[in-house]
């Protein structure tokens, strides 16, 4: 039985990326904002992890945020998987691609590295050749292992985003992985800090970070809490830290679309 074809979104594109990276078939959509082709202007742009089911909330609400003033014009690019029917394949799949060796049935299973470098050298050049994206105004929105992904990128890729929203992604070992990372990223930074002097602020890029979870996740709290407080302690000179607890809220779909509007609304501050 062939299935129809799948619902289309207002003033989106789509494009089939294979990954020489990863060996993945990404379904690529992009959401261009309402001036698209008028202007000569370039725009920030919004990467969607988790595309699959992102894409879809972002292009519903994206135009009413530009529309009320509360965030600029940009480009929305969710990255999902081509060829998939069921959440199960993308679940497997996201956690390949989202999460390191410790959280996978074998090491060899992981893609982060992979994956982080799939956006570096081959989403980025594509988007930023084809649409007028500024490259120096990216922001990369997740939830979950999503977030995960996120924030590994912020402390092992420091310029790759310049706006940073994740959500619910300090479970139990994850938390652990996370503040492992940051420390990595405090000791280098450090480093540079001995050796440049008053110098090592311009070499941190300036980056706002929006963290947020549900007051009900309790098995994620404590972890959110240690990684808050640690960010805080560092007053890293150039990362402007917002957090929210969103009350009445688990690991739901509640902190998703939450996070989505509170977080832009906030990363794209003056």
């Amino acid at each position: 039985m062939t299935l129809p074809p799948r619902f289309g979104l207002f003033n989106t594109q789509e494009r089939v990326v294979t990954s020489k990276l990863t060996g993945q078939d990404y379904q690529v959509g992009v959401w261009l904002p309402f001036s698209y082709g008028t202007t000569g202007k370039t725009y920030p742009t919004l990467y969607m992890t988790d595309g699959d089911f992102t894409f879809g909330m972002a292009c519903g609400l994206i135009p009413t945020l530009i529309g009320s003033g509360e965030v600029p014009e940009m480009l929305v690019v969710g990255v999902a998987y081509h060829g998939i029917r069921t959440w199960g394949e993308q679940g497997a799949l996201r956690n390949r691609d989202f999460l390191p060796a410790e959280f996978q049935e074998s090491p060899t299973q992981t893609r982060q590295e992979q994956f982080a470098s799939f956006f570096q050298r081959e989403l980025f050049p594509l988007i930023e050749r084809e649409y007028p994206a500024d490259p120096n105004d990216r922001a990369i929105f997740g939830f979950s292992s999503g977030g995960f992904f996120a924030l590994h990128c912020l402390f092992t890729r420091p310029n790759m985003f310049r706006r940073i929203l994740a959500a619910s992604c300090t479970w139990p070992e994850a938390d652990e992985l996370l503040l492992e990372r940051e420390a990595a990223y405090a000791r280098e930074h450090a480093t540079a800090s001995l050796s440049r002097g008053t110098r090592d602020a311009a070499k941190q890029p300036p980056t706002d970070l929006y963290l947020a979870i549900g007051e009900l996740d309790e098995e994620q709290l404590p972890g959110f809490t240690r990684l808050v407080e640690r960010l805080q302690g560092r007053n890293y000179p150039n990362l402007r830290l917002f957090t929210q607890i969103f009350t009445g809220e688990g690991h739901s779909s509640g902190v998703l679309a939450k996070t989505f509007l509170e977080g832009l609304r906030t990363v794209y501050l003056p």
